[in-house]
């Protein structure tokens, strides 16, 4: 797909294919329209493109996956320059993406997915994280409560599942990725999906679990039935978890007394780091005093 270049006004536009897109610029940030027709990408759209302090720029691509039930799944993906294959990373976002969208959420200031992707990738990692709306208007948080019933707060995890198998399935199949290095990792929501996704269908190399949510109103996704030492024995990858000390309550609670004695029962390479400096808001952003070790422990079990 070819792009050319319009200014006009305080605006971009692209021109593809005799069609124009506007585009918008915030904080070095160019986001495009594109057009997806069904579940099938006809060709990658380029979402963004910033530029890291080492100069070289990292373009993220919007894809459309779907589930093995054929449900659609928007996702954002970025590698690294270079021939060669290489590990990759799933991302998992939190409620606040699924329920104000990848842009709605960079909007109203909460977390920015693709800082994440573009973290990985500077890693020298293929990224990809799946965008999750389902049931966003009827189950969420609001004044610090759940709303939505048991069953949604189940669909919504189990959708997450299967995302998280679309999104690994699509990079099996990619010529610049190592199928046999695969990880996935998650906050708070997505940090529960990523657990689950490893309980569930495990074969990845490693996981990473960002203060994951306890989704106390799923009777069947509870971070406290995921903690089950028979559910985490499943998993068999290198685990790292992250907690804040001003971490949510039931986060704090469920991690300290169930998932990390559990898993340091089954798991030998299981980490787990509980005294970063934040609640468990702090993890919306990337931030150097926990993605050192996010970082360190990928390198680890990744390369």
């Amino acid at each position: 797909m070819r792009l050319y270049l319009v200014r006009h006004g305080p605006s971009l536009l692209f021109k593809s294919s005799g069609m124009i897109h506007s585009a918008s610029r915030r904080r070095g940030l160019i986001v495009l329209g594109c057009i997806v027709k069904s579940v099938v990408v006809v060709a990658p759209c380029l979402l963004a493109a910033v530029l890291p302090a080492n100069g070289a720029e990292i373009g993220l691509q919007e894809l459309q996956l779907a589930t093995d039930r054929n449900e659609p799944v928007r996702a954002i993906l970025a590698k690294p320059a270079g021939e060669g294959r290489r590990p990759a990373v799933i991302f998992n976002h939190g409620t606040g993406v699924r329920k104000d969208g990848y842009e709605g959420s960079l909007n109203r200031g909460g977390m920015n997915v693709g800082d994440f992707v573009r973290a990985l990738v500077r890693e020298n990692y293929v990224a990809i994280a799946p965008i999750r709306t389902i049931l966003a208007s009827e189950a969420s948080f609001s004044r610090g409560k759940m709303t939505g019933t048991p069953e949604q707060w189940s669909e919504i995890i189990a959708f997450g599942i299967r995302a998280v198998a679309a999104a690994r399935l699509h990079l099996a199949k990619r010529p610049d990725v190592d199928p046999e290095r695969i990880a996935v990792m998650g906050f708070s929501e997505g940090g529960n999906v990523s657990l689950w996704s490893a309980i569930e269908t495990p074969g990845y190399r490693a996981v990473v679990l960002l203060s994951p949510a306890t989704i106390s109103l799923s009777p069947v996704y509870r971070l406290g039935m995921a903690s089950k030492k028979d559910q985490v024995a499943k998993i068999g990858a290198p685990v790292f978890l992250s907690t804040g000390t001003d971490d949510n309550r039931s986060i704090l609670e469920a991690t300290r007394k169930f998932l990390i004695p559990n898993l340091e029962t089954t798991n030998p390479k299981f980490r787990s780091r509980t005294d970063y400096p934040g609640s468990h808001d702090w993890f919306w952003k990337v931030r150097d005093e926990y993605w050192m070790d996010v970082a360190a422990f990928l390198k680890e079990h990744l390369g």
